[in-house]
């Protein structure tokens, strides 16, 4: 009797740490206005870079970059797992360069996100290992009706290998081996260095709006799964356009086949591709997430665009602003869809990807400062990463803008979720913007040019305006900007509002570390065009006489 009654009570102990350990694991969490992703029991925003493709595939190659990367202020790397490196047989695997990039990221004091290039990436199976490719039988490749709309010199580009979503033995095998590395992952990583997982890579099918296989028309053929039709009925008002135009023209059927339900066009064929990559995606987390819980998400590859109109020019099915309501409705496990951003809308991206059950990480983009503001300060960003940061020159803007905010991501965090944060980014001529925060009307416009504005005539013509600023309110009358190429103003309806002080300074582990106080001529140039600067203001105002 006391030996069980000691089973019993490890068995408890066992839970209890399980349940303690998993409390603890990196996860996203809603703090008032914002969802936020949590490392070590705060929240964490990752001011981070994806590594080029095959640069993590060698430890050896990657060797010097580790420093690199640390001397330029980067505290979080988007790092890959290859299946074609992870299982090069069926069966026996090989965690050698994912073991390599936790080691040195943690020795460099880095977190790292890891990408599981499974049997898609980019719109192809590329990384597939051999043993998959090679057995077609097994792992049916998707057929792709010839398209009249891709350029014969880019054709090759859209019909590189793909494995058929619609095949059980890929789903199977990619789930199997993504457990694995989940599984190594929580027993090589005790602290917690990886911190979020992305699962496949901008999925889709390039080169066709649909997958013409046997397997795909069978599917085409069925019923439209229940889970779908009721989160559509359940989110009908609110539906992206695509889904909704589609339903409607056909009289919101609450069953039927899939031309039924959505028709025959193009868009009716992504919605289908969607479901099914969405499903495909989610089996893939589910089985990772049963070995070791990370939060985990999947990216995007964006369309339509202009010179990629129609899916299969862009990957049908993928996780596209207009397909997130059926990722949303087949792919629960992914806890955000994060959309590639190199296009130059970045504030349309940000709008279409920024809702309540989808945070803002952006995963892949190019290295800009304004851009990397504007997510921050008004979308509440958990992230941002420019690609191929391996190969982003030393004096690159991106990292002075890193090591200008490590220190205070812990302030922008707590302004996040109380909604005290604006980002500005200044693109033009004559380019001026006005943001409202704190009772604030707060106008940002170029440098001011003293000498040009006293003598007209000294003056050149003017240059494209380019400045970015960060703008939390610190307290009642109180502003702290992070800002390049800028001059700030501030206005109140029914008052008067000066500049009270300005100083400068910087952040040191969350710790404002003072520098100049500015005034006379540096008020002119509080944030010049060559350099980041860290200003915080004080205002008085008074009453208009």
């Amino acid at each position: 009797m006391r030996a069980l009654t000691i089973l019993v009570s490890l068995f408890l102990a066992t839970l209890t740490t399980a349940e303690a350990s998993a409390a603890a694991l990196p996860h996203l969490q809603r703090n008032g206005q914002a969802t936020q992703l949590m490392v070590d029991g705060a929240p964490y925003i990752v001011l981070g870079g994806e590594l080029h493709n095959s640069s993590p595939s060698s430890p050896a190659y990657m060797a010097p970059i580790w420093d690199r990367l640390a001397r330029n202020d980067l505290r979080t790397v988007i790092g890959v797992a290859s299946w074609e490196l992870v299982e090069p047989q069926e069966g026996t695997f090989d965690f050698t360069a994912v073991d390599d990039e936790i080691r040195q990221a943690h020795a460099h004091g880095m977190h790292l996100v890891l990408i599981w290039f499974g049997a898609y990436k980019n719109g192809e199976s590329t990384y597939a290992p051999t043993w998959v490719r090679r057995d077609v039988k097994r792992f049916p490749r998707a057929i792709r009706a010839p398209n009249p709309r891709i350029p014969a010199q880019f054709r090759q580009l859209f019909d590189g290998p793909a494995i058929s979503v619609f095949g059980h033995a890929i789903a199977a095998a990619d789930a199997r081996a993504f457990a694995a590395l989940m599984h190594n992952i929580r027993e090589v990583d005790p602290h917690q260095t990886v911190i979020l997982i992305q699962v496949e890579n901008e999925t889709g099918l390039l080169g066709d709006s649909m997958d013409r296989s046997p397997l795909a028309q069978a599917a085409w053929k069925q019923q439209v799964p229940a889970r779908l039709i009721d989160y559509l009925q359940a989110h009908r008002a609110a539906l992206e356009p695509p889904v909704a135009q589609a339903w409607t023209q056909h009289h919101f059927r609450k069953s039927g086949t899939w031309a039924e339900v959505f028709g025959r066009d193009t868009t009716a064929h992504e919605i289908f591709m969607a479901w099914h990559f969405a499903r495909y995606v989610d089996r893939i987390a589910r089985a990772g997430a049963a070995q070791y819980p990370l939060p985990m998400y999947t990216n995007a590859w964006l369309g339509p665009q202009r010179t990629a109109p129609a899916a299969g020019m862009y990957p049908s099915g993928g996780p596209v602003a207009g397909m997130i309501d059926v990722w949303k409705a087949g792919a629960p496990a992914v806890a955000l869809l994060a959309p590639d951003t190199y296009v130059k809308d970045f504030v349309g991206v940000m709008n279409a990807y920024h809702r309540a059950d989808n945070p803002i990480f952006i995963a892949e983009t190019y290295p800009d400062v304004g851009n990397l503001f504007l997510a921050l300060g008004d979308y509440d960003a958990i992230g941002y990463s420019p690609f191929g940061i391996d190969g982003i020159p030393n004096d690159n803007e991106i990292f002075k803008a890193y090591g200008t905010l490590n220190g205070m991501r812990s302030l922008i965090a707590r302004a996040q979720s109380e909604g005290r944060i604006r980002g500005v980014k200044l693109d033009g001529k004559d380019a001026e913007q006005k943001v409202q925060l704190g009772g604030y009307d707060i106008l940002i416009t170029g440098p001011m040019d003293t000498r040009a504005a006293l003598d007209p005539g000294a003056g050149t013509a003017p240059a494209p305006v380019s400045g970015c600023a960060l703008i939390l309110k610190t307290a009642p009358n109180e502003f702290l900007i992070v800002g390049q190429g800028v001059s700030v103003t501030f206005s109140r309806p029914g008052a008067r509002v000066e500049i009270d002080s300005t100083q400068e300074g910087i952040f040191r582990d969350g710790v404002w570390t003072p520098g100049r106080t500015l005034n006379g001529d540096e008020r002119n140039s509080l944030f010049p065009r060559d350099s980041l600067r860290i200003v915080r203001i004080h205002l008085l105002k008074f009453e208009r006489q």
